[in-house]
């Protein structure tokens, strides 16, 4: 596998020379995506799906929240190149994948200067075959609770490797038609050299309070207090071995 890097006016471009070439950087294009996928507009925090060279990519914009994203939405003040949010997680997913983790494969990370001060950015990867969200697939249906200690052990894992997710949620949950699981969305997360048991739990709080929110929302939700237990028992039993236990 091999990554390389190129600067054309005031973009740079790093990409999966397996997947991609250098004419990737077409694939950035909203006109370009409009035209070649299911959807008339490309909007701001919107992931697209399209199809490019017999495989299945998912783009990405990086755009701001807030009162700041309403002022200048797909913008950020500049940094240098390795700092930006698309570079970050671009190379985050990377490095997960040498771990062994299940992550999407990064295909294409596009990081524009907008003078004098801003960038833009955006991501595509691969997407998961077969695959929903957890959220779509609990309106839907309930999992058991040997699915649900799936999903455990898998945080547990993650968490031994040190990763800290910044927004885990149901929707960055992905469960497959065979029944894996892996995580989506490592925008702002970070793979740190010894990660804490409370950064940790707070990982594993907030993924709960998401579940509760949209149990809320949705009366349909399926959703129980035992699922949870038996995510819950299935984490802690994994985290507490050792790592190379743990896998």
């Amino acid at each position: 596998m091999g990554y390389r890097q190129f600067t054309s006016k005031l973009a740079r471009v790093i990409y999966d020379d397996e997947v991609v070439d250098a004419g990737c950087e077409k694939l950035f294009h909203c006109d370009w995506l409009a035209a070649n996928s299911r959807c008339a507009l490309v909007e701001r925090g919107k992931a697209v799906m399209f199809a490019y060279r017999g495989r299945e990519l998912v783009f990405k914009q990086y755009h701001r929240g807030g009162l700041i994203g309403r002022l200048v939405e797909k913008t950020y003040l500049y940094s240098p190149l390795s700092n930006t949010r698309v570079w970050r997680e671009f190379n985050m997913l990377r490095a997960m994948r040498e771990l062994g983790l299940p992550v999407p494969r990064p295909v294409a990370a596009r990081c524009v200067s907008v003078p004098p001060l801003a960038y833009r950015g955006a991501l595509i990867t691969e997407r998961i075959p077969d695959s929903r969200t957890l959220t779509e697939i609990l309106r839907e249906r309930p999992l058991d609770n040997e699915a649900w200690a799936k999903l455990g052990a898998l945080i547990a894992r993650f968490h031994h490797k040190n990763v800290y997710h910044a927004d885990l949620n149901a929707s960055n949950i992905l469960l497959t038609g065979g029944g894996d699981f892996y995580l989506i969305d490592f925008d702002k997360g970070t793979i740190r050299r010894s990660l804490s048991r409370q950064d940790a739990d707070a990982n594993v709080a907030r993924l709960r309070r998401s579940l509760c929110k949209l149990q809320k929302r949705c009366p349909e939700f399926h959703f129980a207090e035992d699922n949870w237990q038996a995510l819950e028992r299935a984490y802690r039993a994994a985290i507490d071995q050792p790592e190379n236990q743990a896998g």
